[in-house]
Protein backbone atom coordinates (compact mmCIF):
# COMPACT_ATOMS: atom_id res chain seq x y z
CA UNK A 1 0.00 0.00 0.00
CA UNK A 2 1.45 3.49 -0.92
CA UNK A 3 0.52 6.99 0.37
CA UNK A 4 2.69 9.99 -1.25
CA UNK A 5 0.46 12.13 0.97
CA UNK A 6 2.91 10.80 4.11
CA UNK A 7 6.07 12.62 3.48
CA UNK A 8 6.53 13.86 6.96
CA UNK A 9 6.12 10.32 8.66
CA UNK A 10 9.38 8.16 9.18
CA UNK A 11 9.31 4.94 7.26
CA UNK A 12 10.22 1.98 9.81
CA UNK A 13 10.92 -1.61 9.83
CA UNK A 14 8.93 -3.86 11.87
CA UNK A 15 10.23 -7.71 12.65
CA UNK A 16 7.37 -10.45 11.82
CA UNK A 17 6.94 -13.91 12.73
CA UNK A 18 8.76 -17.00 10.46
CA UNK A 19 7.11 -16.65 7.26
CA UNK A 20 4.26 -14.83 8.39
CA UNK A 21 5.09 -11.35 6.03
CA UNK A 22 2.19 -11.51 3.97
CA UNK A 23 0.27 -12.61 6.39
CA UNK A 24 0.82 -9.26 8.21
CA UNK A 25 0.66 -7.45 4.74
CA UNK A 26 -2.81 -8.55 4.40
CA UNK A 27 -3.67 -7.48 7.86
CA UNK A 28 -1.83 -3.64 7.61
CA UNK A 29 -3.30 -3.21 4.30
CA UNK A 30 -7.38 -4.05 5.71
CA UNK A 31 -6.29 -1.49 8.53
CA UNK A 32 -5.35 1.29 6.50
CA UNK A 33 -1.80 1.40 7.63
CA UNK A 34 0.67 2.29 4.92
CA UNK A 35 3.75 0.03 4.15
CA UNK A 36 6.08 -1.80 2.01
CA UNK A 37 6.94 -5.36 1.38
CA UNK A 38 9.12 -6.13 -1.40
CA UNK A 39 8.53 -9.35 -3.15
CA UNK A 40 10.50 -11.21 -6.05
CA UNK A 41 10.22 -14.04 -8.08
CA UNK A 42 11.73 -17.57 -7.03
CA UNK A 43 11.21 -20.71 -8.69
CA UNK A 44 10.59 -23.43 -5.75
CA UNK A 45 10.89 -27.38 -7.47
CA UNK A 46 9.15 -30.17 -5.47
CA UNK A 47 9.05 -33.84 -6.19
CA UNK A 48 6.10 -33.52 -8.36
CA UNK A 49 6.39 -30.08 -10.05
CA UNK A 50 7.94 -26.44 -10.12
CA UNK A 51 6.19 -22.98 -9.92
CA UNK A 52 6.92 -19.61 -9.19
CA UNK A 53 6.32 -18.33 -6.33
CA UNK A 54 6.82 -14.50 -4.95
CA UNK A 55 8.87 -14.34 -1.83
CA UNK A 56 9.91 -12.07 0.57
CA UNK A 57 13.48 -9.56 -0.27
CA UNK A 58 13.88 -9.47 3.46
CA UNK A 59 12.31 -12.32 5.46
CA UNK A 60 10.65 -11.10 8.58
CA UNK A 61 11.07 -7.59 8.24
CA UNK A 62 8.35 -4.99 6.77
CA UNK A 63 8.56 -1.79 5.78
CA UNK A 64 5.77 0.79 8.05
CA UNK A 65 4.87 3.96 7.58
CA UNK A 66 2.72 4.58 10.05
CA UNK A 67 0.83 7.89 11.86
CA UNK A 68 1.50 8.42 15.60
CA UNK A 69 -2.08 6.94 16.53
CA UNK A 70 -1.05 3.67 13.90
CA UNK A 71 2.03 2.63 15.74
CA UNK A 72 0.66 1.20 18.59
CA UNK A 73 -2.22 -0.58 16.67
CA UNK A 74 0.73 -1.82 14.43
CA UNK A 75 2.25 -4.21 17.25
CA UNK A 76 -1.43 -5.50 17.93
CA UNK A 77 -1.81 -7.20 14.44
CA UNK A 78 -1.18 -10.80 14.30
CA UNK A 79 2.11 -12.03 13.27
CA UNK A 80 3.99 -8.77 14.16
CA UNK A 81 6.88 -9.16 16.96
CA UNK A 82 8.32 -6.01 17.47
CA UNK A 83 9.43 -2.80 15.44
CA UNK A 84 13.06 -2.40 15.02
CA UNK A 85 14.92 -0.31 17.94
CA UNK A 86 17.85 1.66 17.34
CA UNK A 87 19.28 3.93 20.39
CA UNK A 88 15.88 3.38 22.65
CA UNK A 89 13.74 4.53 19.60
CA UNK A 90 12.57 2.40 16.86
CA UNK A 91 14.81 2.48 13.84
CA UNK A 92 13.62 4.61 10.58
CA UNK A 93 15.02 4.33 6.81
CA UNK A 94 15.40 7.18 4.75
CA UNK A 95 12.60 7.45 2.29
CA UNK A 96 15.62 7.61 -0.57
CA UNK A 97 16.46 3.77 0.38
CA UNK A 98 12.75 2.61 0.20
CA UNK A 99 12.68 4.06 -3.43
CA UNK A 100 15.81 2.50 -4.57
CA UNK A 101 14.70 -0.84 -3.32
CA UNK A 102 11.30 -0.36 -5.34
CA UNK A 103 13.58 0.45 -8.08
CA UNK A 104 15.57 -2.81 -7.50
CA UNK A 105 12.29 -5.34 -7.32
CA UNK A 106 10.28 -3.31 -10.16
CA UNK A 107 13.60 -3.47 -12.67
CA UNK A 108 13.71 -7.31 -11.60
CA UNK A 109 17.98 -6.34 -11.37
CA UNK A 110 19.28 -9.58 -13.36
CA UNK A 111 21.48 -7.59 -15.94
CA UNK A 112 23.22 -10.37 -17.96
CA UNK A 113 26.42 -10.16 -18.14
CA UNK A 114 29.34 -9.11 -20.23
CA UNK A 115 33.22 -9.22 -19.82
CA UNK A 116 35.72 -6.22 -19.01
CA UNK A 117 39.21 -5.70 -18.70
CA UNK A 118 39.26 -4.56 -15.24
CA UNK A 119 40.75 -7.25 -12.72
CA UNK A 120 37.85 -7.26 -10.18
CA UNK A 121 38.37 -9.41 -7.11
CA UNK A 122 35.89 -10.42 -3.97
CA UNK A 123 36.23 -7.38 -1.37
CA UNK A 124 37.01 -4.73 -4.21
CA UNK A 125 34.85 -1.47 -4.06
CA UNK A 126 33.33 -0.42 -6.63
CA UNK A 127 31.20 2.32 -8.39
CA UNK A 128 27.96 1.72 -10.70
CA UNK A 129 28.54 3.60 -14.12
CA UNK A 130 25.14 3.05 -15.39
CA UNK A 131 21.72 2.34 -14.66
CA UNK A 132 19.18 3.16 -11.46
CA UNK A 133 22.39 2.78 -8.80
CA UNK A 134 24.70 5.19 -10.88
CA UNK A 135 27.11 6.60 -8.48
CA UNK A 136 26.67 3.89 -5.42
CA UNK A 137 29.04 2.39 -4.40
CA UNK A 138 29.53 -1.49 -3.26
CA UNK A 139 30.93 -4.24 -2.17
CA UNK A 140 32.31 -7.22 -4.59
CA UNK A 141 30.92 -10.24 -3.04
CA UNK A 142 31.11 -13.29 -5.51
CA UNK A 143 33.21 -13.83 -8.36
CA UNK A 144 33.14 -16.22 -11.52
CA UNK A 145 30.05 -16.68 -14.08
CA UNK A 146 28.72 -13.89 -11.06
CA UNK A 147 29.25 -10.52 -9.74
CA UNK A 148 27.16 -9.07 -7.41
CA UNK A 149 27.24 -5.63 -5.05
CA UNK A 150 25.60 -4.85 -1.54
CA UNK A 151 24.18 -2.52 -1.15
CA UNK A 152 23.51 -1.59 2.57
CA UNK A 153 20.16 -1.16 4.86
CA UNK A 154 21.68 -0.06 7.96
CA UNK A 155 18.40 -0.09 10.01
CA UNK A 156 17.69 -3.64 9.00
CA UNK A 157 21.61 -5.10 8.85
CA UNK A 158 20.66 -6.84 6.06
CA UNK A 159 21.63 -6.20 2.36
CA UNK A 160 20.53 -6.51 -1.15
CA UNK A 161 22.62 -8.92 -4.02
CA UNK A 162 22.63 -7.26 -7.38
CA UNK A 163 23.80 -8.38 -10.66
CA UNK A 164 25.32 -5.99 -12.74
CA UNK A 165 27.76 -6.69 -15.43
CA UNK A 166 31.42 -5.96 -15.37
CA UNK A 167 30.46 -3.43 -17.86
CA UNK A 168 29.14 -0.60 -15.46
CA UNK A 169 31.39 -1.20 -12.65
CA UNK A 170 34.58 1.02 -12.01
CA UNK A 171 36.79 -0.09 -9.04
CA UNK A 172 37.23 2.73 -6.64
CA UNK A 173 39.02 0.77 -3.80
CA UNK A 174 41.27 -2.33 -4.10
CA UNK A 175 40.36 -5.00 -1.55
CA UNK A 176 42.55 -4.25 1.66
CA UNK A 177 43.50 -1.20 1.14
CA UNK A 178 41.51 1.87 3.13
CA UNK A 179 42.38 5.24 2.78
CA UNK A 180 40.73 6.64 5.65
CA UNK A 181 42.53 4.39 7.74
CA UNK A 182 46.20 5.39 8.93
CA UNK A 183 48.88 3.34 11.11
CA UNK A 184 48.99 4.21 14.31
CA UNK A 185 52.61 3.04 14.52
Amino acid sequence: MEDSSSNSLAWKVIYTSSRQEKKVSAFLDKHGIVHYLPLYKSLRVWKDRKKWVEMPLFNGYIFVLPTENQRDQVLTIPGVVRFIRSNSKDATIPAGQIELIREFVTLGYNISEFHADEPFEVGDIAEVLDGPLKGKEAEVLKMGDEHYLLVSIEAVNQSVKVKLPKEMLKIVQKKGENADLKPLW
